[in-house]
């Protein structure tokens, strides 16, 4: 079996599309790069001129959720349905990513993606300014 497929049976790779722009979106990418011991995942920065990661930002553009997750197969998970996903890939997050052989626990993940969505303003503290002293 070659180096490539032995990788990838080992360590499934993840590309992680997110908008950055958002403070909750960005802390929450950080935990995710911190937690990744394994280099599951791969960050695709707004910046980049690779066509393929560009097409990645408009279908997130284009799409009501702010984080997208493509794996090697080019199978798409949306906001909400990505979360199970990247939970089971990071250390310790099997454990969680268990809750959603529960009923209900991706219709409340859903309800609870879209509340921070839409109220991100409130979860994030507003930067200090500096006073004139």
């Amino acid at each position: 079996m070659s180096a490539v497929a032995m990788k990838s049976l080992e360590s499934p790779q993840f590309k992680i599309v997110c908008d950055d722009s958002c403070a909750v979106v960005r802390q929450l990418a950080y935990m995710v790069r911190l937690w990744d011991r394994s280099g599951n995942f791969k960050f695709i920065e707004r910046t980049s001129v690779d066509p393929d990661d560009c097409r990645l930002f408009a279908d997130l553009n284009s799409s009501r959720w702010s984080l997208l997750l493509v794996d090697d197969e080019q199978t798409h998970w949306y906001g909400p349905e990505s979360i199970p996903i990247i939970l089971k890939n990071l250390p310790f997050g099997k454990i969680a990513a268990v809750a959603y052989i529960l009923p209900g626990t991706m219709w409340l993940t859903r309800q609870l993606y879209a509340l921070v969505s839409r109220n991100r303003r409130i979860f994030v503290q507003p930067s200090t300014q500096p006073t004139n002293s």
